[in-house]
């Protein structure tokens, strides 16, 4: 009795396992022409930035470096 109730759970478990390790991944990447969300960024200046400031522009151009290279 004890056996096979151990055996069980340890096929569920791997059942389970099994599932969860085969979906694919959820993802959220945008197609070409998708509109880009909202979000708020720290500026260098210490002033937050946010997509929204830009509304109205025809191209934004977002460059991300490490902050050892913040331009003066």
């Amino acid at each position: 009795m004890k056996l096979s109730l151990k055996l069980m759970s340890l096929v569920l478990m791997c059942l389970i396992l099994i599932g969860w390790l085969g979906k694919p991944p959820v993802s959220a990447a945008l197609e070409a022409g998708d509109k880009a969300p909202d979000f708020k960024l720290p500026g260098t200046t210490g002033v937050d930035i946010s997509l929204s400031d830009f509304k109205g522009k025809k191209f934004v151009l977002i460059e991300f470096y490490g902050a050892a290279f913040v331009p003066t």
